[in-house]
């Protein structure tokens, strides 16, 4: 029996032309998924950001009132104490 040479080339690769615009389609779906996320990213920041400064305000707001309340409570001890003399 001699040497036997065989070739498997059963299996074809894809031409440049396909190979190129495989690798675009690929590129356009990452650089989309890219972008996606990118927007995600914004809006979270800029939410964080929004909720940040309404919690700010409200916190600034409630010791304010507290505030308020208590120079009031004082007006009223001193009206009474005033009364009361």
């Amino acid at each position: 029996m001699g040497i036997v040479s065989s070739q498997f080339n059963w299996v074809s690769t894809p031409t440049a032309y396909s190979q190129v615009t495989n690798w675009r389609a690929k590129q356009k779906a990452f650089n989309s998924n890219v972008a996606a996320n990118l927007a995600a990213v914004s809006y979270t920041f800029a939410d964080t950001a929004t909720t940040l400064g309404t919690g700010m305000g409200e916190i600034a707001a409630k010791r304010a009132a507290v505030r308020v309340q208590a120079e009031l409570q004082a007006k009223i001890a001193k009206t009474q104490l005033d009364m009361s003399a």
